[in-house]
């Protein structure tokens, strides 16, 4: 009867654990919306009272007394939260809503929420090497899939042809201007090809770089790339 009992035990510690495995998992998935779900209300707050004083500052066109362009009145609630905030991104469709951030380097968000705080969903996050005021011409956020469907889970929505063609518009704001970007590629890569290269030698690099994107997606767009347009990956 004894080796009944010990295996009893076994048993009970693999329930146990297996137990304590779904709960923490759910957890995190419920910490996660609660987070993100209060930031979007915070966020909309200040949006609709910007619509509402007609306080919109950041455009291209407006500019303060010093001649640089001023910040947009919706981040200011949220960038005293967080400082690193450098804007917003949107994807229709999806459950893609989220700040951005950016840190000194590309290791810091990959498991602190928007509050710095321990997460295994991290955070949405812009490339270290990237302008925080979106000038480059390749900007690069980063964000984590996640089974639970948050943070970036549902581009893999991209891979499908009519999603791809039906919402070929995404929004992703800095802190001083309002950007929508024309989806051209979506494509599933290893590292040897070189997504994230930031910095060309020339023009030409650029557009060819372009061109390799376009190769790889698995839908093809009628588009036509130069050296003046601006990506986001």
């Amino acid at each position: 009867m004894k080796w009944r009992r010990i295996l009893t035990i076994i048993l009970l510690g693999i329930f146990l654990f297996s137990a304590y495995k779904i709960f923490s998992y759910l957890y995190e998935g419920w910490k996660t919306r609660s987070v993100y779900d209060g930031l979007r209300k915070l966020y909309q707050n200040q949006l609709n009272y910007e619509e509402y004083t007609g306080e919109q500052a950041g455009t291209s066109s407006e500019a303060d007394s010093s001649g640089s362009e001023s910040m947009m009145e919706r981040y200011k609630t949220l960038l005293e939260i967080n400082p690193d905030v450098v804007g917003w991104i949107s994807v229709p469709n999806t459950a893609i809503d989220y700040p951005v951030v950016q840190a000194d380097d590309n290791d810091y968000y990959l498991n602190r929420d928007f509050y710095g705080k321990p997460s295994r969903a991290g955070a949405i996050f812009m490339d270290y090497r990237s302008d925080a005021r979106g000038r480059d011409r390749h900007i690069i956020l980063y964000g984590h899939h996640m089974r639970n469907g948050t943070m970036f889970k549902e581009l893999e929505k991209y891979k499908s042809e009519d999603f791809f063609s039906q919402n070929n518009v995404i929004v992703f704001n800095t802190l001083f201007n309002e950007m929508k970007w024309e989806v051209f590629s979506v494509y599933v890569t290893e590292t040897n090809f070189p997504y994230t290269q930031i910095y060309f030698a020339s023009d030409e690099e650029y557009v060819s770089f372009l061109k390799k994107i376009r190769e790889r997606s698995m839908y093809q767009k009628d588009i036509k790339l130069t050296q003046k347009d601006q990506i986001l990956t």
